[in-house]
């Protein structure tokens, strides 16, 4: 008998139109991707693998911390900050050499330069990662849509420059320490570490935001490869407990010594 035309003949164009307007509408524009990736952030990165713009992600995170540590370097009492970063030199004329080394102006654009040049880099290492786990389980999805996934699910960083203004606001005659611009790391929660002590380096850079940012990468990630939530979580975990594991390993060495 033969089979009823519904189902042997090819979709109905409607069936195709339908289909297409499906996917429309996972299609965000940039801005309202900003947005989603707060509030939807399944369907923000649905929408970043169809249109993978990464260079607004990564325009906006550099140019939020760039603000922000060109604004900390105008309030700062900079001889306090030099005391307080050359504190742990024991010669007195060593310290004063340092101190005079330690200009303003070098240290804002040792620190523009950094963000300018490490944060682009970062993210091309992670990307690179997520495109190797991604031809290990022939999923086929590009360097550069892996990029942008990187630069997406960073969107949580923006969060740095209202933080960090609230601690800029709220210091007192320009006393702040660096490491206090993030007020919801590890450190600035917890352990209160004076930046160059030991272990304080390591507890500045994990904050919520850093855990924000790996939840955004679990949800990402299980949408595009439509992998389990383990798995997801795993892919997504091992390269930061590799990085972090190191450091504090060689932490406990250095301290050791």
């Amino acid at each position: 008998m033969p089979l009823p035309d519904m189902i042997c003949s090819p979709a109905h164009p409607t069936d195709k139109k339908m289909t297409e307007n499906t996917n429309q509408q996972e299609i965000l524009s940039p801005i309202n991707a900003i947005v989603a990736i707060f509030i939807e952030p399944a369907r923000a990165m649905r929408s970043v693998l169809v249109r993978p713009v990464a260079w607004l992600p990564l325009a906006l995170v550099i140019l939020f911390s760039v603000a922000l540590f060109v604004w900390y370097y105008q309030i700062v009492d900079f001889p306090w900050l030099q005391e307080k970063i050359t504190a742990t030199i024991s010669d007195p004329a060593a310290r004063a050499q340092a101190q005079g080394v330690l200009s303003k102006n070098l240290m804002m654009i040792s620190s523009v330069g950094s963000i300018i040049v490490v944060v682009p880099l970062i993210y091309a290492i992670y990307a690179l990662y997520y495109f190797v786990v991604a031809k290990i389980k022939n999923l086929q999805i590009g360097y550069g849509k892996w990029y942008a996934f990187v630069c997406w699910t960073s969107m949580p960083a923006l969060l740095t420059l209202p933080l960090g203004a609230i601690q800029i606001l709220m210091a007192q005659a320009g006393h702040l320490d660096i490491n206090q611009l993030n007020p919801v790391s590890l450190n600035s929660l917890f352990f209160h570490l004076e930046s160059g002590r030991h272990w304080a380096s390591l507890l500045d850079s994990i904050s919520l935001i850093t855990v924000w940012t790996v939840v955004l990468s679990v949800i990402g990630f299980q949408a595009w490869s439509k992998m389990s939530r383990a798995a997801s979580v795993l892919v997504v975990l091992l390269p930061t407990v590799l990085i972090y594991g190191a450091w504090a390993g060689i932490a406990l060495m250095s301290k050791a010594a």
